[in-house]
């Protein structure tokens, strides 16, 4: 079985350029290690964060992110059982990230500069889906 988690959580102090390079390296890392996939996204000081992967991996690694004290208010906003993943990989998106390691780091994903997309209630988008445009699109 595939477990689909979204969470969303604020961070305890600003992450600058280098702090976000490094829990992209370590986050990816740690992922991979587990066979989780999936996206983190930061903005204004929140993340928003979809895993998938076997229960037991997600389980283990939300327990770790919630004891994490980078993270405060953190709320489960999604946790379904999924037929297939919908993130092929792990990787993490910040809008106009100022430092070009950052942008040409592995894992980094171009989320806040590529054209928004406008899902169909008819289309195969999931609610994890949703809420990372959602978190786009908020100020």
């Amino acid at each position: 079985m595939i477990v689909s988690l979204t969470y969303m959580s604020t961070a305890s102090t600003p992450f600058d350029s280098e702090r976000m390079a490094g829990l992209l390296q370590q986050s990816r890392e740690n992922n991979e290690r587990r066979g989780l996939t999936g996206m983190l996204l930061y903005k204004n000081g929140r993340f928003m964060q979809v895993l998938e992967g076997a229960e037991k991996d997600v389980r283990e690694r939300y327990a770790v992110i919630a004891a994490d004290p980078r993270h405060t208010d953190l709320t489960t906003l999604v946790d379904e059982s999924i037929e297939r993943r919908r993130f092929p990989q792990w990787s993490m998106g910040v809008p106009e990230p100022l430092d070009a390691d950052l942008r040409e780091a592995p894992g980094y994903d171009s989320f806040f500069e590529t054209p928004s997309r406008r899902f169909d209630i008819r289309e195969d988008s999931s609610r994890a889906q949703l809420l990372l445009e959602w978190f786009r699109r908020r100020a």
